[in-house]
């Protein structure tokens, strides 16, 4: 019965909003497992697809292949699922920042810069540099700027607690209050794109640089150091 009183109890606003514990490590998943991962990815998919007012439990059950009992049991209502649908949506850009850290190539700070614009363009925008499906969501649900929020404050979380030091290990940090200019970064980058889209990645890199003060220079490392974890 936890999962009932876990999910179903928020408005759409509210769950957009509601803040969750930080990470204890990067491998800690979010994700929803077994049937309620199940639902709540059949959930995603028919939102995204054919909106949320248009998609019914009974629909979000037939997809994921349940009765609409079990729907109703994991997630108490369709707010619930809603609710869940919202944590996914968070998960995905967190674990982005998570991948992008993994894939880091020690002293390279140039190319895990720009692989880090490129992440940031591929969480918001498809290849034609249209919305993803996400967006559309948020809006209907009228949640876009407390998703907003409580988005970057994860991320934020994410970078500050895990991958801030690691580059302190070979790099002096040269700006103060670190978790609140990544949240500044966060923001700024998301309303910089909307308001112009035709931005280059490299002029991205340069703000992201020139914010955060980083030494793009190649750290020394010793021979007991690990690729991923010198940047």
């Amino acid at each position: 019965m936890a999962s009932i009183q876990r999910y179903g109890e928020r408005t759409p606003h509210e769950a957009a909003a509601h803040v969750c514990p930080r990470r204890t490590s990067l491998a800690e998943s979010r994700r929803l497992t077994g049937t309620p991962g199940v639902i709540a990815s059949a959930a995603r998919k028919l939102f995204e697809r054919d909106g949320v007012r248009a998609t019914t439990v009974i629909a979000i059950a037939r997809e994921a292949n349940v009765t609409r009992e079990l729907v109703y049991y994991h997630f108490g209502n369709k707010n619930g699922v809603i609710e869940a649908v919202l944590d996914d949506y968070v998960e995905d850009l967190v674990e982005s920042v998570i991948a992008w850290n993994e894939a880091r190539v020690f002293g390279d700070m140039a190319g895990s810069l720009k692989r880090c614009i490129a992440v940031f363009r591929y969480a918001l925008y498809d290849a034609e540099g249209k919305p993803r499906p996400i967006i559309r969501v948020l809006e209907e649900l009228g949640v876009r700027d407390a998703f907003d929020v409580r988005a970057t404050r994860e991320t934020a979380d994410c970078l500050n607690d895990h991958i801030a030091s690691e580059y302190a290990a070979y790099h002096q940090i040269e700006i103060e209050l670190v978790h609140e200019m990544f949240c500044v970064i966060i923001f700024g980058l998301v309303g910089l794109v909307k308001m112009k889209p035709t931005i280059s990645d490299e002029d991205l890199m340069k703000i992201v640089e020139q914010t955060l003060r980083l030494d793009m220079t190649r750290p020394v490392a010793s021979v007991e150091d690990t690729a991923p974890a010198g940047d």
